[in-house]
């Protein structure tokens, strides 16, 4: 019982960070602070409880007296339930005077990566630095004045404690703490890590995790950051296979993409690091593109803006989930005067059917916007309509999965923003089970005319900012 206890006041230390609520992801309103040469650490240690168990050695310490106690010199502290942020307290710090020179780096395969070989670390021992030079660089950005972060996705590791955990538990926070503690310590830096655990705004490459730094650090203003100075350092810069080295292809280019977004420049662990040329890249999705192509609209016969042609008929959309369907619904047929039915509100199709065939009776045109992937889904419209005696036709939305998946994460995580109906973001399974299922419409379904639409971008300048984003990690 009383090394239980022990243990729990134990683990009332931290520090303080300010404790600011996750929001839209927009542009951090920047101000001009009054000092220009003070230190830009983030503020001193204090007590708060930490999460996690305290081991047995944190209980002996505990009853240590006062003179023979280790220091504690990494501190953690989860921010806003997801955001683990580490911060190494014992270190001399030098000078920064503003504009500071961030220097950001990844964590893992860039800072150190496996003695064990394995893609992911078996324990908190499991670490070696990536390369020998690692160390000596981290302390000559140091001295040089630079403010050293790590920002790192670590969907791995639960934030939370979990009883049907496979393993137990917390044991992948403390394992992971463990391994910070380790390096940290190894370093002697004045180094703060941002890791995050959730597919929310945090995660790279989406700028969560730089907006809570900018806060931390004081950089109100874009005058106190030495941008051209700056640098982000990762593994994930969207690298194809090199046969003649052996290297293998990147598991994403979310680093690449996250600097970019925050705007500094780039380098991979082999180009900052060995001195190695800038190998070639590519990226699944680029924004930009979408902003220059026409959305086009035309029937099997000839382009035409979409019209209603009958009184009453009957309008299917088909096409993956963040196509633009719902959009195009309240711009285009909604002032048409038709009447929308979705499976995401009535929750099954037999409720869309029968709300479908009230609306019909009552001589109501009606479209209806769901994803309408595959033949027999759609047989089944189409026999409504025939028993209904009224026309169908079909609207063909033909956005890529990936820009697909890209819309719905901007539009999940930009709040108020581009969200009028809150939805909530979408798992990958959505995109790639439309992919499974979809069969292209075709006329002889039954369809008396196919419209396709091709997306293009449609918003205010701030919605086009945030849009123009990489959001997909």
């Amino acid at each position: 019982m009383r090394a239980a206890t022990a243990a729990r006041r134990v683990a009332l230390w931290s520090f303080n960070f300010d404790q600011t609520h996750r929001g839209a992801m927009l542009p951090v309103s920047l101000k001009r602070v009054t000092s220009t040469d003070r230190d830009i650490s983030p503020p001193p240690a204090k007590r708060r409880q930490v999460v996690g168990t305290a081991s047995s050695n944190v209980v002996s310490n505990f009853f240590k007296p006062t003179s023979q106690k280790e220091r504690v010199k990494v501190a953690f502290h989860i921010h806003d339930e997801t955001l683990l942020i580490a911060r190494y307290l014992e270190a001399d710090t030098v000078p920064r005077p503003r504009p500071l020179k961030v220097a950001a780096f990844d964590f893992d395969d860039t800072i150190v990566t496996t003695k064990s070989g394995n893609r992911f670390s078996k324990g908190p021992d499991d670490w070696r630095w990536w390369h020998a030079t690692v160390p000596g660089r981290l302390k000559q950005l140091n001295d040089d004045g630079y403010a050293i972060v790590i920002i790192s996705n670590q969907g791995a590791v639960s934030l939370r404690a979990d009883t049907k955990a496979p393993q137990g538990g917390m044991r992948s926070l403390n394992n992971f703490k463990g391994k910070v503690t380790a390096v940290l310590n190894a370093l002697e830096l004045p180094i703060t890590m941002y890791a995050a655990s959730g597919p929310d705004l945090y995660r790279k490459p989406r700028v969560g995790m730089w907006q809570q730094l900018l806060k931390e650090y004081g950089l109100t203003n874009e005058s106190d950051i030495d941008r051209d100075s700056c640098l982000f350092v990762g593994d994930a810069a969207g690298r194809e296979a090199d046969k003649s080295s052996g290297a293998r292809k990147d598991h994403a280019c979310s680093d690449r993409d996250f600097a970019a977004n925050v705007g500094l420049p780039f380098h991979t662990p082999e180009e900052y690091f060995l001195g190695e040329p800038v190998k070639p890249f590519v990226r699944t999705l680029n924004p930009s593109v979408h902003l220059n192509v026409e959305m086009t609209t035309q029937t099997d016969m000839s382009p035409v803006v979409f019209t209603n042609k009958h009184d009453v008929e009957l309008v299917l959309f088909c096409g993956s989930p963040g196509a633009g369907k719902s959009t195009f619904y309240w711009r285009h047929m909604q002032p048409l005067g038709y009447e929308r039915v979705n499976q995401d509100i009535l929750k099954s199709r037999d409720k869309c059917i029968k709300v479908a065939t009230q609306l019909l009776e009552g001589r109501r045109p009606v479209v209806v916007d769901n994803t309408n992937a595959d033949i027999e889904t759609r047989a089944a419209w189409v026999g409504l309509a025939r028993k209904m005696k009224v026309p169908i036709r079909l609207v063909y939305f033909t956005a890529s999965a990936k820009l697909c998946e890209h819309n719905d994460a901007v539009r999940a995580l930009t709040g108020d923003l581009m969200n009028p109906e809150k939805r909530t973001m979408l798992p990958k399974m959505a995109f790639t089970g439309f992919i499974a299922r979809h069969r292209e419409p075709q006329t002889s379904e039954g369809f008396e005319d196919i419209t396709k639409v091709d997306f293009k971008f449609q918003g205010s300048e701030r919605q086009r900012e945030q849009w123009m984003r990489y959001w997909l990690s």
